[in-house]
């Protein structure tokens, strides 16, 4: 038994909610993961000398000397990084619109899932390669025998790069998908 093919029927109306729910489970999910990312972010200036002593503690250095241009040096490269984040968010979230709106596949909304896309797998590498300098700058203060230059990849920037790149690759699908249906538009 074939679908029904017009726009109104109950069939769509499913998909189409569907659609919606989706979209908005994820630009809130977007919303709740950058605000949680700040907090993050800011939450060492909130009691700086119990953080480092927590940190101190884990790199089993004594931070209680570290000055506070140190922690707002690791803030301000944190909060850098968060500004692309928050730029790959609102991408999405005018991709999304686009979405909601047309509920078809166009370049616009496929530019702007490109342009978040793009922004998240900056964040995520820059993010990456910055990382042995949170630690370098948290640990200045110390002599430099005990100054440490930690550089990790966490399961989290891998799989933050897999989604990125997924988001790219369909940006660019929905490009192809849309030019081919002006192409048969053409035709008809």
């Amino acid at each position: 038994m074939n679908s029904p093919t017009t726009l109104t029927s109950t069939y769509h109306a499913d998909l189409r909610r569907k659609v919606v729910t989706v979209i908005w489970s994820l630009r809130t999910l977007a919303c709740v993961y950058t605000a949680w990312v700040f907090w993050l972010i800011v939450r060492p200036l909130r009691r700086t000398p119990a953080f480092l002593e927590r940190l101190g503690n884990y790199w089993q250095r004594d931070m209680s000397a570290a000055q506070d241009w140190q922690v707002w040096s690791v803030v301000t490269l944190d909060l850098a990084l968060w500004s692309i984040l928050l730029a790959a968010s609102v991408c999405w979230w005018v991709a999304s619109r686009h979405l909601l709106r047309d509920m078809s596949l166009t370049a616009t909304a496929s530019t702007w899932l490109r342009r978040g896309a793009w922004a998240g797998l900056i964040c995520t590498v820059v993010s990456i390669l910055t990382r042995p300098f949170v630690s370098y700058l948290y640990t200045l203060h110390l002599p430099s025998v005990s100054q440490l230059w930690l550089w990790n990849i966490n399961p989290s920037d891998l799989l933050g790069l897999l989604i990125c790149g997924v988001l790219l690759m369909l940006a660019y699908l929905m490009v192809w998908m849309s030019e081919i249906a002006e192409e048969n538009k053409a035709f008809v």
